[in-house]
């Protein structure tokens, strides 16, 4: 009696359990790395309304973050600075300002500071585009992790360098939760426990050569006992 149905197709259940799982593989691997705040948030870079280098002012100029993130050390938020608070530098108009001639012609003439004194002339605000965005779910106090110890570089990461800002961390659940369980990684030494001298959590290059020295593990485990540190892991902490 002669096979309805030829021998290969008995090997057809195989192939396709076998292709099956292959593709179930790919479904949940592109998951991984395509539906995460890594890869959908990290590099976000957004055009601003005026063109804003953190290079030259908290990098070459040193001017400090708290000069105009003023709420960082009391409130949950950095808060963006107002146009009052550039114009506190960029006002001055000739030799009679406090910025010499040559200077003020090179204000005068610069697109950005233009917007920013019709700006501040209308009472307008400079409508900043918000780079850093958390789920309205989620409370993050700023004052409360820079008053710790940890520095605007752990989040922020090398601000003082970028002419333009962008997300340089994800800002997911794990990523806190990677900080919440190993919080000497990021602790720097705001009070001078360790008879070294305190550390500016603003001074973002000083941070960064701290956090990645040899030494790091072991002060950041000394501030965390010294300060009784013990970050929340519950998920109250930190969600509504």
């Amino acid at each position: 009696m002669s096979l309805i149905l030829p021998r290969w197709m008995n090997a057809l259940p195989g192939a396709l359990a076998a292709m099956a799982g292959l593709a179930s593989g790919s479904v949940v691997a592109g998951v991984w790395y395509y539906f995460t705040p890594s890869y959908w948030e990290v590099g976000y870079r957004p055009d601003q309304p005026v063109d804003y280098s953190h290079q030259l002012h908290a990098g070459k100029l040193g001017i400090d973050c708290r000069y105009c993130h003023v709420a960082v050390e009391e409130s949950y938020s950095a808060t963006v600075p107002d146009v009052a608070t550039c114009m506190s530098c960029h006002t001055g108009e000739g030799e009679t300002g406090f910025l010499n001639f040559d200077l003020w012609q090179a204000h005068k003439n610069n697109p950005n500071l233009v917007a920013l004194r019709s700006a501040f002339a209308s009472g307008e605000p400079v409508r900043w585009k918000r780079i850093h965005k958390l789920p309205d779910y989620v409370r993050f106090p700023h004052a409360a992790h820079v008053n710790a110890g940890v520095s605007c570089y752990s989040c922020h990461g090398n601000i003082n360098e970028l002419k333009v800002v962008a997300q340089t961390e994800p800002l997911s659940m794990g990523w806190c939760l990677e900080c919440h369980r190993q919080p000497e990684k990021a602790l720097v030494d705001v009070d001078g426990l360790l008879g070294e001298g305190k550390v500016r959590v603003t001074d973002l290059a000083r941070v960064a050569k701290l956090l990645d020295s040899k030494e790091q593990m072991a002060k950041g485990a000394q501030l965390a006992e010294k300060r009784q540190i013990e970050p929340p892991e519950n998920c109250g902490a930190c969600h509504y």
